[in-house]
């Protein structure tokens, strides 16, 4: 590991990122992150090359980042957040840094919360957000990143066509980095908790409280979308996983990958030895920039393909 790397993780590690996920009861976990909800703002962004405007989709904000030189390419780019933390204006400026980098125009929402809805809804807006981006584009030439919760929700598209929604076509290409979704095995707790020894930011322990908040009272909520290794990925287009072998969420991987043998997926999963959660997003040290250039290459390998 690079020293940039070492301190990056003693950093982290010191600021205690896991504490505010855990020790204190569910609402009071969801009131403390509406409340630093209300205080984030969508960032006014400039850039000579695009034209970055904002759509409401079902009374939710869609920011629009498409390029002055046409292209007929775009991404639809999911920021986590565990479901219950709006993006912050240092990750929709990464994601313009990602729409320059691949050339690609790029929708990002901000898609409802489970501080104050079940997780269906937020299903329901990005499918929409979608079908705004087939107006203008071919299935086949959108592709959907996620980062964490933006990751289950990305691959969750899939089962979410599928159930009842064949209408829609499936995007081009998916790539998911670190996504998250809830423990559905005695296995994957095992693993989980091992890694919990390693991780840095986020506490295994969360990953059960998020049952009860992505169902915000509502038991209506389909299995898939709070256990995705249960989704049916029929049709699933081809799909990359990025996670950190140092990371909680990594111990769901070899579920992900059963679902995407049973299947018949193309897939690839790209583990970090020794990183932590979602590192490609922090290009700051040697090792999540390399990761960080990779994502960009494969992003851009498969959308102008």
């Amino acid at each position: 590991m690079s020293v940039t790397y070492e301190i990056l993780k003693r950093l982290v590690k010191a600021a205690n990122i896991k504490k505010r996920w855990i020790g204190m009861s569910t609402e009071e976990l969801l009131d403390s992150r509406r409340r630093a909800n209300a205080k984030n703002r969508i960032p006014v962004l400039h850039d000579d090359a695009f034209e970055i405007s904002r759509i409401e989709v079902m009374g939710f904000p869609v920011l629009k980042m498409i390029h002055k030189e046409k292209t007929d390419r775009a991404n639809l780019f999911l920021i986590g957040g565990g479901m219950i933390s709006a993006p912050r204006p240092g990750s929709i400026k990464k994601a313009l840094r990602f729409a320059k980098e691949t050339g690609l125009d790029l929708f990002v929402p901000y898609y409802p919360l489970c501080t104050d809805y079940p997780l269906t809804k937020a299903y329901d807006m990005i499918h929409e957000t979608y079908r705004v981006m087939l107006r203008d584009y071919a299935a086949e030439h959108i592709s959907v990143l996620g980062t964490s919760s933006g990751g289950n929700l990305a691959l969750g598209m899939v089962p979410y066509i599928n159930d009842g929604h064949g209408d829609t076509p499936m995007p081009g290409y998916i790539m998911a980095i670190s996504p998250g979704t809830c423990v559905d095995t005695d296995e994957e707790w095992r693993r989980m908790a091992e890694l919990d020894k390693k991780d840095v930011a986020i506490p295994a322990q969360y990953m059960k409280t998020a049952v009860e908040i992505m169902r915000h009272g509502d038991d209506s909520v389909p299995d898939y979308m709070i256990w995705l290794q249960r989704g049916d990925f029929t049709g699933c287009p081809k799909v990359t996983f990025l996670y950190g072998s140092d990371e909680t969420l990594y111990a769901c991987a070899p579920s992900f990958e059963a679902a995407m043998k049973k299947y018949g997926v193309d897939y690839e999963m790209i583990v970090g030895e020794g990183m932590f959660h979602c590192y490609p997003v922090f290009p700051v040290c040697k090792e999540a920039k390399e990761e960080w250039d990779l994502m960009i290459r494969r992003m851009k390998e498969e959308a102008f393909r």
